[in-house]
């Protein structure tokens, strides 16, 4: 890896110069912090508020196997307390800018309808909007993400305008749904839906449980006018509830997939896509507590118990596989999902499995600058990782890891969980591998993504736009997060 300056400005704590911290990196001696060298922000997450993670495996090699040696974060609590100044309280305003989410957002009317969709692909340099002939130019997907956007938006700061475009976007959706109760996701001009291309049948798979889970958010509002458009929502969910009970039913036998047991379903299915569906179950049961919904998130939510492995000094350090024996970043919301239900359910074993993953997981995702996959094997006694992959990088990586982080934080009052959501929102401002901001909040586009250190797609499409809305979104909804997030900010201009 090239020595580069972590910042602009000095090391913060110049008395340190010259001292090394783990994994070899250190303040340089001109008192500046080498790339790499974030763990004085981890320490803060992993001393200040969970001390379980003060002792934490390293791995030296990321392709070689797993080494369960102890490391030691070396700066005093009282150091990390007093050296930063606590910066003015900020708005969302300052950070939040939906320039360019409008820009991609479109209204069209089918029928006597008139729908609000938000264009896939936009390319640089002049950021025009672009279709694609096999998929079409809009999905199912990006409109949920942008319904949940716009509906949190709405509970936050109500305008007419925000909620207008709820409305649209909920009119697509409720379009988009097929007999069987299933969602199509792609839209080709001419307002047709394909109904062919392999990810936009109408099948259980991630757009009908992101739909399910944007028109849950969208019930979640108080707002006049609203409730004829929430009850036709309602019986959409209604229609697609038989089809996630039988998601797993027959299925929860244990398959090994290189050592590694899995519950069948999700050597199927995945675990990440539960995670959606878990989110999406604990808005519905918050609004009905029907007792056959009780039960699927019981059954749904063990099985991912199920594929949760390690703790706070054992690979993987608490992370929820999320397909077979695989974990991947993108839509990692099994922490998140569990989280969600268990706060609703009130059931304590989820919200400690989702605890866990953000106390002992992502301190180590954020001190190897984000990881983006790996395998676990089990070729013996213990685990093992294979096919460690630090790139690609994309705001769909960091938004799980910040909702479950936001939700830890919710529920515990816990300023760790604060801190940890702001640290891992601090990639979209130069806190990534690439050292490059990928967020602009004077245009509100978000680049697609990190290559490697020296390759950044600058392409800003909807996925990257909505995932990085909806991340700052989140951290600034609370003054803690979005006072570190600040602190994080000042660091890179």
């Amino acid at each position: 890896m090239k020595e580069m300056l972590y910042d602009k400005g000095n090391c913060p704590y110049p008395g340190l110069a010259g001292t090394e911290f783990t994994g070899g990196r250190r303040c340089g001696d001109n008192g500046k912090i080498k790339r790499g060298s974030r763990i004085l922000e981890r320490a803060g997450l992993a001393v200040a508020a969970l001390p379980c993670l003060n002792q934490k495996s390293q791995i030296k090699n990321q392709k070689s196997q797993i080494k369960n040696q102890k490391s030691k974060f070396l700066l005093p609590l009282l150091l990390l307390l007093t050296c930063c100044s606590t910066p003015e309280p900020a708005s969302e305003g300052d950070l939040l800018n939906t320039a360019h989410l409008e820009h991609l957002y479109q209204e069209v009317s089918i029928g006597d309808t008139l729908m609000g969709v938000v264009w896939i692909y936009c390319e640089a340099p002049d950021y025009r909007l672009v279709g694609d002939e096999d998929e079409g130019f809009t999905c199912v997907d990006d409109v949920a993400r942008a319904l949940v956007f716009y509906c949190r938006q709405y509970r936050s700061s109500p305008s007419e305008a925000v909620l207008e475009k709820a409305r649209r976007l909920a009119e697509f959706l409720l379009y988009m749904q097929a007999d069987n109760g299933y969602f199509y996701n792609f839209l080709m001009p001419g307002n047709v839906i394909n109904r062919e291309h392999a990810n936009s049948r109408a099948v259980p798979n991630w757009w009908s449980w992101r739909a399910f889970w944007a028109l849950s958010e969208l019930n979640l509002l108080e707002a006049e006018g609203l409730a004829g458009l929430q009850e036709r929502s309602r019986r959409a969910m209604d229609a697609l509830l038989p089809g996630i009970r039988q998601l797993c039913s027959g299925q929860e036998d244990m398959v090994e997939v290189e050592g590694v047991s899995i519950p069948q379903c999700l050597a199927q299915t995945g675990a990440d896509q539960v995670g959606v569906l878990m989110g999406g179950l604990a808005n519905y049961y918050q609004l009905r507590q029907e007792e056959t919904v009780r039960e699927t998130m019981l059954n749904l939510g063990n099985l991912l118990l199920a594929v949760q492995f390690g703790g706070p000094e054992a690979f993987p350090f608490g992370a929820f596989m999320s397909w077979k024996n695989t974990w991947h970043a993108w839509g990692n919301l099994q922490a998140y999902g569990l989280l969600r239900a268990g706060r609703v359910l009130g059931h304590e074993p989820f919200i400690q499995a989702g605890l866990r993953e953000v106390q002992s997981f992502y301190p180590y995702c954020l001190e190897q600058e984000f990881v983006s996959g790996f395998e676990v094997i089990r070729p013996g006694d213990s685990l093992k990782m294979q096919n460690y992959r630090q790139f690609p990088q994309i705001a769909y990586n960091i938004r799980p890891m910040v909702y479950a982080a936001m939700e830890a934080y919710s529920l515990t009052g816990e300023a760790g969980y604060a801190r940890a959501a702001a640290q891992l929102a601090g990639w979209f401002w130069g806190a990534n591998p690439a050292g490059r901001k990928m967020y602009d909040p004077e245009t509100g586009r978000t680049f697609d993504g990190i290559g490697s250190p020296e390759e950044v797609n600058i392409n800003s499409g909807a996925e990257s736009t909505i995932e990085a809305l909806l991340s700052i979104q989140a951290v600034a909804a609370e003054p803690a997060p979005l006072r570190e997030l600040k602190t994080i900010i000042s660091r890179y201009e």
